[in-house]
């Protein structure tokens, strides 16, 4: 049977946060949905906190017996949904009331990938847009050329299911990192404009990859994430585009240079 949306949640070791999102869908959603929910071997007793939501048919449960990382875990909650609407959503999230309307829109102009803004705990916006890091789109962003183009964080995007299967799905080359920044090359590919939804989702972080790894980890799987993202979408250009980070980070971030370079020799 077709739902309107299919809410797709990837889970690792995440607790208290992954009940707060089902209860915020739970409390805030009016539409017809369904939630699933695809555990990457959670150690955390993840699902057994979880384990009231497995009486609504509405939540559905997957576990995978070794972390799968996010891309492919995301596919495997996509082949098992049956929305029109498929709405990829972090579990360190909590939806607002008037998502059905955002949905509604989504339905109605199913040409586009659709992001909402993320508030953090302070009140900040966690996801501005950021720029495709190709050497040359980097300049035409300093430049604030309108023909730079742009990405989301994939904490919360909107697409749907057809789009969605014509775009190949989420890159599974990757574990972690930069699958979000692919997808959406992929959805420029396919001229699929990028708009945003009036809901905001807010945002409480300590998510997944916190549990998982130190700033220098995090660092050398961002590092081999960018080689794969430069070898699939822009050959030759991940040398430039390093180059211009370290700079970046240089200037603005001074005490990561030491974390950023030793990543770099670490992940080739």
């Amino acid at each position: 049977m077709t739902t309107s949306v299919s809410i797709i949640i990837v889970n690792y070791n995440t607790r208290e946060l992954l009940r707060n999102c089902l209860a915020s869908i739970r409390s805030n959603l009016t539409t017809d949905y369904e939630t699933i929910v695809v555990d990457n071997a959670s150690t955390d007793n993840s699902m057994a906190l979880c384990e009231d939501f497995r009486q609504d048919r509405r939540f559905i449960f997957i576990r995978n017996e070794e972390n799968l990382g996010f891309a492919k875990a995301n596919n495997i909650g996509a082949a098992a949904a049956s929305g029109r609407i498929l709405h990829f959503l972090n579990p360190d999230t909590e939806i607002p009331a008037g998502m059905a309307a955002d949905y509604a829109e989504a339905a109605a102009s199913p040409d586009a990938v659709y992001v909402n803004t993320l508030v953090n705990r302070d009140g900040s916006i966690e996801n501005d847009r950021m720029p495709v890091p190709s050497f040359r789109n980097l300049l035409l962003w300093d430049l604030h050329s309108p023909k730079a183009e742009y990405w989301y964080r994939g904490a919360s995007v909107i697409i749907s299911a057809e789009n969605f299967r014509k775009i190949g799905g989420w890159c599974e080359d990757y574990f972690l990192y930069a699958e979000d920044l692919d997808l959406f090359v992929q959805c420029r590919k396919h001229s699929l404009a990028i708009k945003s939804l009036p809901s905001t989702i807010f945002h409480l972080g300590g998510g997944s990859s916190r549990n998982r790894w130190d700033d220098l980890g995090r660092e050398i799987m961002v590092q081999k994430s960018t080689r794969i993202f430069f070898k699939r979408n822009f050959p030759g250009g991940y040398f430039p585009s390093q180059l211009y980070r370290l700079l970046h980070i240089l200037f603005k971030h001074p005490s990561r240079t030491g974390t950023f370079l030793k990543a770099w020799r670490q992940s080739r």
